[in-house]
This record gives C-alpha cells, structure tokens and sequence, in this order.
C-alpha cells in the first residue's frame, strides 16, 4: 500500500502492509519485503474484519453458496483470553447476521468454544445482477424539506413531507464520487433556500426555486467539520493537540488548528472566530451527519436507508424508490476574471504586445506607351 509504514514484528524485523486485487477479489497481508507489482499468491482467502490498511478495500459480490460457524476453544493467559489455533471447527447454518460479533464470555471449562466467526463460501463467477442503488448517508430537515444525501454518489435528494404522498426529487449534482465508506462522507445543513453541502474537501451551496429546479455552486475550495449556528455555517477543526496514527509516518503529535473555528461570511469567504461565547457555542453542537430532528420533533436516520421515527417512538422506513429527476443549474465561475484573483493575474499574465500599423504601399502608376513607341 503505497505510501504506508511498515509495522515492527514483535519477534524483529518490519512487515509492510500489502494489497492485491484481482477478478472479483482482494487480499491484504503482511510481508517481510517491499513489494510491487504482479505477485504470486498461494494458501486461502480469508475475510478479516479487525484491520484494514486500504483506504478505500475493494468490494467483493458475489453468490452466497455456504455459510458455516466458525467455533474454536478459548482458553485462559496471563492477561485475558485467546482463541487456540487448530481448534476450528465448523457448524452449518441457514444465515448470518448483518453484523457478527463474538460474545466471549469467561469460559467454565478448559474445553469451553466459543463463535470466533463466519465462513462464507462465495462464488464469484455466478455475481448477482447489479441494481442501482439510493445509500442514504446524510440528512437534514428544515419545515417539510428533508434533504438526503447519498452515502458515495453525488445523488441528493428532496422530500417534501407537506404533500400526501410525499413527493421525493432526484438530483444529479456535478460533483466527485467520494470512495464508499461505512459513514458519510458529505455532510447536509438545510434551510429554507435550499441547503449547504460539505465535505473535508469544499462546500458548496444548493438553492432551491419555486419550480423545482437546483442552483448549486462551489463556495470554497477547502472544508472541515461542519455545523450552521444561527443562520450561519462554521468549519470546526482540531481545538486540542492530540496523537493521530499517520499512514506515512506511524503515530505523529497534531498540534491544534490557530483558529479551530471558522465562520462563512456574507462575501462566502472563512473568517476566523475568536470570541470564546461564540466559539463555546458552535463546538457544542452535535455534528453528526445521518441524524436530523425536525421541529415536530420527529428524529430522521440515513443509515442505509431513511426511517422516521416520530415522538411516540414508532419508526418508519421512508420508501426512497418512487421519486422523479429534477433538474440542476450549475454555476461555474471563472477564476480567471474573478476579481479576487486579479493580484494573481498580474503575476501570471504575459502583457500582449499591441501591433503598430504599417503603412501601406501604393502602386506607382504605369506609364502609357506613346503609339510611337508601341510593339505591333
């Protein structure tokens, strides 16, 4: 995995973090050498849910063929438990959970087992039809406006909840697919224009007309950790020194943000926010991104899916696969005639020289034969 330090093995040496990927399967694993390129690989894939040094693993489809419990005898050490290896052993079951998680208890016997796992057998020449997917990852609700947005896919979605049924758009925005992962990776704030949508990367500004149509525009090159205060959207960064494992350099010391809080000013540009009541108050907000509570305060979820639970505790599932396109006006502004950026220009701009009129010749006019002097 490229750019990633190796790790130290307790019994010496380094082992570097490697990935392969083939038709329909990947692999991690741990080498005693640096390698790239093609690799040659032998023994059994195994599926490995405690690590993960890829930043964005492959998945893997394929058709569920055998699913079997994986069961090994737990004994007692120094400082807790462990599993023995070589003392799997497998029961075949109908079904697995979404999510498998062992449940060791403190074994009564020196033979005690104890689910360690799952072992699915997948075949991956016979792959299910591939359907096309809503994941929801991030909502927010402003009166009858509930915002979604899609987990990876730049797909963002309207409900208006006032309409009976309600009615759902569909918007194709102009933005990057984000690599999948178990959370969001945007973040959306509404109100009653449209709403904001950020990311770690830049934020960008979505309005909404009368007619159903979405103007949406990138605001900043640059986002963070988002939260709206009172109208206002605020970046919130690092507040206090921390240690942060670094993909390149193992565990580093990151030293706090000089203006931890940021705040989008009329002229769309981050200003820094200094005043502790103010900078109090935005970093007490809750900046999860798949929860949202409307005033009737109902709570709305985009885990997956989109559920609503009301007050009474009922929930809901929100079906999200009856909905119409709308239609999007993307404003794309010209850094090179912004304004802003005219200091820039100057620096980079080569002057066009202007070209000087050259004057033009004027044919002298021939002189007329006299008849003397004329050819026959």
């Amino acid at each position: 995995m490229f750019g990633h330090t190796p790790y130290s093995h307790p019994e010496g040496g380094l082992r570097w973090p490697l990935e392969a990927i083939g038709d329909g399967w990947s692999a991690e694993w741990m080498s005693d050498r640096p390698l790239t390129g093609r690799v040659e690989l032998t023994g059994r894939l195994v599926v490995d849910i405690f690590w993960t040094g890829s930043d964005n693993p492959v998945l893997v489809r394929g058709r569920v063929r055998r699913v079997q419990l994986v069961e090994q005898r737990i004994e007692h050490t120094g400082s807790g438990l462990r599993a023995v290896d070589g003392t799997e052993r497998l029961t075949e079951v109908e079904s697995t959970p979404h999510r498998y998680w062992s449940n060791w208890e403190t074994p009564s016997t020196e033979d005690h087992f104890q689910g360690t796992g799952v072992l699915v057998d997948l075949d991956l020449d016979d792959v299910p039809a591939t359907k096309m997917e809503f994941v929801a990852g991030a909502v927010s609700v402003d009166g009858p406006d509930v915002w979604v947005m899609d987990r990876s896919n730049p797909v963002l979605l309207h409900i208006d909840t006032g309409s009976t049924p309600p009615r759902i758009v569909e918007y194709l925005l102009p933005l990057t697919i984000e690599p999948p992962k178990n959370q969001w990776t945007r973040k959306v704030h509404a109100d009653r224009d449209g709403c904001w949508i950020t990311s770690r990367h830049e934020v960008f500004r979505c309005d909404r007309a009368g007619d159903g149509t979405l103007t949406i525009e990138r605001v900043s090159a640059e986002g963070g950790s988002s939260v709206v205060v009172d109208g206002r959207l605020f970046l919130v960064g690092s507040m206090y020194p921390a240690l942060h494992r670094d993909r390149r350099y193992g565990v580093v010391r990151v030293d706090p943000d000089a203006h931890p809080v940021r705040m989008l000013d009329d002229e769309r540009q981050f200003i820094p926010v200094d005043d502790p009541a103010t900078v109090a108050r935005v970093t007490a907000q809750p900046r999860r991104a798949d929860k949202a509570r409307g005033a009737d305060d109902t709570e709305w979820i985009a885990v997956v899916e989109l559920t609503a639970q009301s007050p009474d505790g009922t929930r809901r599932r929100v079906d999200l696969d009856v909905r119409t396109r709308g239609t999007v006006h993307w404003i794309q502004p010209d850094p090179y005639t912004d304004p802003a950026n005219a200091d820039i220009m100057a620096r980079i701009s080569v002057p066009v020289p202007v070209p000087v009129p050259m004057p033009v010749p004027v044919p002298m006019p021939r002189p007329r034969l006299s008849d003397e002097t004329a050819g026959p």
